[in-house]
Parts: structure tokens; sequence; C-alpha cells
């Protein structure tokens, strides 16, 4: 395999109805008390700045895409809208938003290039979960700013000893989307007794193996993480499978943000670039209805045709199911997480089988949406074929596959135990 060199970055319409003004009403801007309070952009301005750069975000897709990575002027714009620092805690400069907030940002970056949304719904996870380290980890993680990026791969793929003062870590890591544009790694161990934890590592301290060759999703830059002999400080370590359950690290800030069910937060935040895609395509194919035709047919506008009518419409509307469900699933986590309340094991099932679900209404919809607009959707140059690769690719992700999220939903609903999996 290849080793990269990692090279820092240089530093429309809303997906959902009244976009703005729900951003504006759940992300309040903090005060300047906080270190690095400067930084923190307000929340109008964030939408703004998303959708303000989602034409040069645009323009940049089809070459990240052949590159497969996120280019260094897409980094830089995407930290310049504050949209990747939503989810860092406010005493650091971060956004600390709410979680429905958070989707509905990356939604818009992912209308403009899927691969980004996705970068940006990752990196933002790692976000969120640094909230959850003890505090010195925290310090040490945003001692240069709140624009220290963090990728995760949560699986603990690898072995680790116990040795004074913390671990030492030997494994390699992946998929680890973002790992091309992050400064830590936040990466999976079997802690104590084989539990589940997940440590903060420098990302000078691990190599990258360019592995990721892939037909859907390629600028996500998802390659592998290498490490040997990983010395890892007690201090940045978090026991995960705990942490699933709402114990977390004594001494931890009391947010409320971080106080969050840890899994229903990630599965939920996950359906932002699905939405994303399945937006794009629908815009896609509603702009070109009224001057493409339908060959072997009279019709000479694909609107006029009723066939093509109920088709856009059923794709509409399973767009618009993927989204109520994004924004009920993010209701339920931000409610309990202000009430100080941890969800329990039926919500959070609840919400994993709404993530496998809104996943499989957006994939249908752009199937659907493809079929309707014709062949030309296949071409190299239409946009509709890379959101076809890239819906089919990121819709396989293992935590939002359907059947699995099923049966998870259903094991919790009929009292069936053991569950087939912890991470609900």
């Amino acid at each position: 395999m290849t080793t990269i060199v990692i090279t820092q970055a240089v530093a429309s319409a809303a997906c959902w109805t009244g976009c703005a003004s729900a951003f504006e009403r759940v992300l309040g801007p903090h005060d300047g008390a906080a270190r690095g309070g400067d930084h923190v952009t307000a929340p109008t301005d964030v939408l703004r700045l998303v959708t303000e750069a989602r034409p040069l975000l645009e323009g940049n897709r089809e070459s990240n895409d052949r590159e497969r990575r996120l280019s260094d002027e897409t980094i830089s714009c995407l930290v310049g809208t504050g949209v990747m620092r939503a989810l860092v805690p406010a005493r650091f400069g971060g956004g600390e938003c709410s979680l429905r907030a958070a989707i509905e940002a990356t939604c818009e970056v992912a209308k403009a290039d899927p691969s980004a949304g996705w970068v940006v719904m990752i990196l933002g996870s790692g976000a969120f979960l640094s909230g959850m380290f003890p505090p010195l980890a925290q310090e040490e993680l945003y001692a240069d700013g709140p624009d220290t990026r963090v990728c995760t791969v949560l699986a603990p793929k690898s072995t680790a000893r116990a040795v004074d003062g913390g671990w030492l870590l030997t494994g390699r890591w992946g998929p680890a989307s973002g790992c091309l544009h992050s400064q830590w790694a936040m990466i999976g161990f079997p802690g104590v007794d084989g539990e589940a934890s997940l440590a903060l590592v420098p990302m000078a301290e691990l190599a990258v193996e360019d592995t990721w060759f892939t037909t859907g999703m390629r600028a996500t830059g998802s390659n592998l993480l290498v490490g040997s002999d990983l010395f890892v400080p007690e201090h940045r370590v978090l026991r995960f499978s705990s942490a699933i359950r709402g114990r977390y690290p004594a001494g931890r800030p009391a947010e409320s943000r971080y106080r969050s069910a840890l899994m229903s937060t990630l599965v939920t935040y996950m359906i932002a670039p699905y939405l994303g895609m399945a937006c794009a395509a629908l815009d896609h194919v509603v702009a070109g209805a009224g001057t493409k035709g339908i060959a072997f047919t009279h019709y000479e506008r694909q609107r006029d045709s009723t066939a093509f009518q109920l088709a856009v419409a059923d794709a509409s509307m399973k767009i618009d199911l993927a989204q109520l469900i994004a924004q009920n699933s993010a209701s339920a986590v931000d409610g309990h997480a202000e009430a100080g309340t941890f969800p329990d094991d039926l919500t959070r099932a609840r919400i994993r089988q709404h993530t496998g679900h809104a996943a499989q209404l957006c994939r249908q919809a752009v199937d659907e949406l493809v079929t309707a607009h014709g062949a030309t959707a296949f071409s190299e140059t239409s946009p509709l074929q890379a959101l076809v690769r890239d819906i089919h690719t990121a819709s396989r992700h293992a935590v939002a596959n359907p059947a699995a999220c099923a049966e998870v939903f259903g094991r919790a609903l009929l009292g069936v135990e053991p569950n087939i999996t912890d991470m609900i």
C-alpha cells in the first residue's frame, strides 16, 4: 500500500423549509467569555455562508471525485463557513449547536458535494464525541482553537496493552473518512476487561495507507490508519461501551449537548448527507423537466407526462418522509439532552431503526428520479450518475443497514434479549 503524506488544508435553497429560521432558533450565539469565543459564527451566518459557498463546492465536486480527496480549497471553504466547528464545545469557541441544526447545515453541504457533506458529518461526529472525553483531553485537543478536526473509527481494530499511565496500541483502523484533513484521530481499542474504548491520537503519530478505491463517495478519502506501539495517556481514553449507556468520565463538563445519547446522536446525524444527495437529485430532475422530452412518446416536455409527475411526486414524498424522520429523531435526542435524561433502550432502538429507514427512503428516491429522468442520467457529465454512485455507497454503511436496524428495533419492541448489538 502507498503511504500518504498528509498536508493540512489551507485554512440555493435550504434542505428543509425554514432551515435558516430553525438554525437561528436552536443555535444561539455564545458570549465571548469562552476561550476562542471570537471564532463563534452567528447562526444565520453559518447557513448563509454555506449557501453562498455552494457554487464553489459544486465546482470542485468532479475534481474531488477524480482525485479521491477533497481539495484544500474545499476544506478551507468549509472551515470558513463555520460548519466544521458547529459541534465543537462552546468553551473552545465552537458552535455547540443542537443535533437538528447540525443536520440542516450538513444537508446543505451534501447537496453541493456528497463527499464533502459526509466528511463534515464524520468530523462533526468527532467534535461531538470529544465533548465526552475528560477535561484534560479536551484542553489538549483544542489548544490551537476550535478548528481542530478529529476523524473517527469506532471499531476496536487493534491490540492494546495497559502500561503505566495509559495504553500501548497497535492496529489498523479504517475506513477513516476525513483523515486527510484531520489533526487528530479517535480510534477504537479493547480497553479494561476488553471493554470497547476510544483513544485520541495525534495524526502525526499515525501512517495513512491509500486504500480507498471505490466507485462512490470517492472524495471522502476514507483510508486506513496504521500505528504501532502508540502510547495513549489515560486522560485521552473514553470507555465507549459505558458512554453509549450514558455513563461518562467523572469531572466531565456538563453541557447538555454532550449529555446526548451517543449512538442516537451519531446515527441520526448520518441521515444528513443522505438527505442532501436526495434533495440534489430532485432539484436536478425537476429543473430539467421543462426542456427534456420523453423519447418514443409525443411528450416534448417531461413535466407534461402524468407518469413523470407521479414518479417525481412519489420520490419527493420519500424525501419528505426521510426529513420528518430526521427531525423527529433529532428532536427526541435534543429533548432528552436538554432535560438531562437518558432515553431508554426502546427509544434508542427506534431511533436506530429511523436511520435505516431514512437511508433506504433516500436511496429509493434517487433511483426513482433517475428512472424518470432517463438514460442520460448516466452521462459522465451528469451529476445524477455521481449521485447514484454516492447514495448507493453511503447508504450501505453498516449502521444504516435497514434489515439490521429493523431487527434491533423489533427485538427491543418485543423484549427479546440480548439484542444483536450494544451500539444502540
